[in-house]
């Protein structure tokens, strides 16, 4: 079978559309990154399961904070049948502190190692994909940390 090469992008995306749901503090909008009953891990929670108890710990997580993250070096490994993909994403992700925190941050680097699946009966994201891509399969590795802690504690 010969693998759509637009699912690239379709993966590339829902990618990115997790870090500007994070950065625009809009948790609603990981209903449309992750299946509805994701698997994660996370280095500040361990496993979480499920994507509205994903989005409450994130909330929960980054309220303190302004944040920005950034995507670098990616691979995309998509399986023969061109429904399921592995993918590895290097990640910068700064919290920017508020309040007493103001003017500090918090730098993690770090890889999401990500299992996506082609979900069939959903409308894709980008035209000429072979349909939506989710993230089923999340785990969340922190390579280096810098700066004040207390910034993601907030006041």
């Amino acid at each position: 079978m010969t693998v759509n090469p637009i699912d690239y992008i379709a993966i590339q995306n829902t990618i990115a559309k997790y870090c500007f749901a994070l950065d625009e503090k809009n948790f609603d909008g990981l209903k449309d990154v992750f299946t509805e009953d994701v698997d994660t891990i996370y280095p500040f929670r361990g496993t979480i399961k499920g994507v509205a108890t994903v989005a409450d710990a994130i909330k929960k997580r980054l309220t303190p904070v302004t944040t920005q993250h950034a995507l670098t070096t990616q691979h995309i490994a998509i399986a023969e049948n061109g429904r399921s993909a592995n993918v590895t994403t290097y990640f910068t992700g700064i919290h920017f502190g508020q309040g007493k925190w103001s003017g500090s941050q918090r730098t993690a680097y770090g890889k999401y190692i990500d299992q996506l699946r082609c979900v069939e009966g959903i409308a894709a994201d980008v035209p000429g994909a072979s349909g939506k891509w989710l993230i089923e399969r999340r785990e969340v590795l922190f390579m280096g940390e810098l700066g004040e802690h207390g910034v993601m504690e907030g006041e």
